[in-house]
């Protein structure tokens, strides 16, 4: 498939006015107007065929790599985030298809560090796209919370977790620990602590669990009520409540509980019996290398889990407690690598990396792959990274629309 410059240079407008609007119906007789810089800019012929959106950000379309030739994907330069476009909730056609949160450092900082606009494009910022690669929105540069610093730009994103309803983001930095809502655009903080961050979101997106001061915590979104949870009580960094169930990717496995009552439902382990009796006594360096996950994620429904340990990948279904493994080896061909991000079904995975995606339809035993998709997205700063999936159930779960 290619995308032609004069149909792009006329779908950029999406971003502000939306698309293939309807033409005036009568010819006007005035004088047309003087072209903006904008216009001027795409008159022009480019060696890379950049397509401006605003006057300091563009757009290139390149090929993609993978199973179906012909597909081009943008590639985005953002030189003045200001001028992008914020993700907008009352947008619709931002949401027919799943998007992932991110984390990206647009600009390429430098040493003049009296310059306010090179270290704010430099400063970590929380961006949106759908994972069809299209429409790119900054969701915050959470200025509110922690304004730009003479000298400093070492505001580090380090977790970010989306609402079920889209509405809400729950994000740590270096120190902060803060929700921000997108209707109202301002931000709440919940904590200040140095230490580890976990965020996990009801189910109606009511309330959230959170870490802080290495205890548990419950934030009610209406009230504003916050509630010390109890040392019984257990969530994870990656996880989901979905269905009236917690599902808990801990660092060994599975845990699911009833989430109104606590009760522990059941758990899958990745050892056995055996080895799990002599880890009680003394986790040894063995059994870390097998099972710790360093790496794992979720469906949005709690179906399929998966990670990856030093010498494992495991694909986990939830439901029927089946666990697939493979050893890793870069000798031989990988069947679950590239499962960061975990679609609903597991019918698609994406690689944790925003500035470039690496996207998979897997097969029906859930392997890769039925089709692959590979293309940088991010053109512009030094790095994008934390993909995390949100509004998980739009387009059946698909990452990309059937004619794409």
């Amino acid at each position: 498939m290619t995308l032609n410059k004069t149909f792009l240079i006329a779908c950029t407008a999406i971003l502000l006015n939306g698309c293939n609007q309807d033409e005036p119906s009568t010819l006007s007789t005035a004088v047309e107007p003087p072209k903006t810089d904008v216009e001027l800019l795409n008159k022009q012929e480019w060696d890379d065929n950049r397509v401006y959106v605003t006057k300091d950000n563009y757009i290139l379309m390149k090929e993609a790599n993978g199973t179906i030739p012909g597909i081009v994907k943008p590639c985005f330069v953002v030189n003045s985030a200001k001028e992008w476009p914020r993700e907008d909730l009352s947008n619709a056609d931002s949401y027919d298809l799943l998007r992932v949160d991110f984390r990206w450092d647009n600009g390429e900082f430098t040493n003049a560090s009296s310059d306010e606009k090179a270290i704010y494009e430099a400063r970590d910022k929380i961006w949106s796209i759908k994972t069809d690669g299209t429409d790119l929105r900054l969701v915050t540069d959470f200025l509110d919370v922690v304004p730009p610093r003479p000298h400093n730009r070492a505001v580090t994103v380090k977790m970010m977790r989306r609402s079920p309803n889209n509405r809400y983001l729950a994000w740590s930095n270096n120190v902060e620990k803060v929700i921000f809502d997108l209707e109202t655009q301002e931000s709440i903080v919940l904590g200040a602590d140095r230490g580890h961050s976990q965020f996990l979101w009801a189910e109606d997106s009511s309330y959230l669990y959170f870490e802080d001061r290495a205890k548990y915590w419950k934030y009610e979104i209406t009230t504003g009520k916050i509630t010390q949870m109890d040392d019984d009580f257990h969530f994870s960094e990656v996880g989901v409540i979905y269905g009236g169930k917690r599902y808990v990717v801990s660092d060994y496995g599975i845990v699911v509980f009833n989430e109104s009552n606590n009760k522990r439902l059941y758990s899958i382990g990745l050892s056995t019996a055996e080895e799990d009796k002599l880890a009680v006594k003394n986790i040894s360096l063995s059994y870390d290398r097998k099972y710790f996950l360093k790496s794992r994620s979720i469906s949005p429904d709690g179906k399929y889990a998966w990670g990856e340990s030093a010498q494992y990948r495991y694909f986990i279904n939830t439901e029927t407690r089946d666990v697939k493994l493979e050893k890793k080896d870069p000798k031989k061909k990988s069947q679950y690598r590239f499962f960061d991000v975990l679609g609903l079904n597991a019918d698609y995975v994406r690689s944790a990396s925003a500035g470039s995606a690496r996207q998979y339809q897997l097969t029906i035993d859930k392997k890769l792959f039925t089709q692959t998709q590979h293309w940088g997205q991010i053109c512009s700063g030094h790095s994008a990274t934390l993909s995390w999936l949100y509004n998980g159930f739009a387009n059946h779960g698909a990452f990309i629309k059937e004619d794409k």
